[in-house]
């Protein structure tokens, strides 16, 4: 059975920097949640926070033919000076998202996103913009595990 998705709602966001730790593979091993561990102890060493506790894990381009991708958990930073050893700078250029709200087991966050990739997307008006999506970890995850998923549009709905 495949995830069910509820509702979304359409954002516009202003772009914004992001310093982070990178990754590139197909989580294959459960890479990302280590990843996340790695960055959780260096969180405080990270020093132009534009918020605190509010961090982003950015999926920037498509798949290659061996289904890995781009990833990186991150920070909004006001600026890039002062970027630690090892991590890495990303923009997020402005646009327009649909935003859903995920509630369900991290293991299961591939089901979510094949469900809005192919499911949501193909029957609804919206069309797939290549920029990059991002996922939104604020206080709701620390209380219980929910998160927003941000998904990429045009500005304007394709016409069917």
């Amino acid at each position: 059975m495949g995830v069910i998705i509820m509702e979304e709602k359409l954002v516009n966001i202003e772009g914004f920097k992001a310093v982070g730790i990178p990754y590139f593979g197909n989580n294959s091993n459960g890479e990302i949640p280590k990843l996340w561990e790695a960055f959780n102890l260096r969180y405080k060493d990270i020093k132009q926070k534009s918020k605190s506790m509010l961090c982003y894990g950015i999926c920037n381009g498509d798949m290659d033919s061996k289904y890995r991708f781009h990833y990186i958990a991150c920070v909004e930073v006001d600026n890039f000076s002062d970027v630690p050893e090892g991590m890495k700078t990303t923009i997020v250029p402005k646009g327009k998202y649909i935003v859903f709200t995920y509630k369900g087991a991290l293991k299961d966050i591939g089901a979510f996103y094949n469900d809005v990739f192919e499911t949501f997307i193909p029957s609804s008006s919206y069309e797939f913009d290549y920029r990059p999506q991002l996922e939104l970890y604020d206080e709701r995850f620390m209380n219980n595990g929910e998160f927003d998923v941000y998904i990429p549009i045009k500005s304007s709905p394709a016409v069917l």
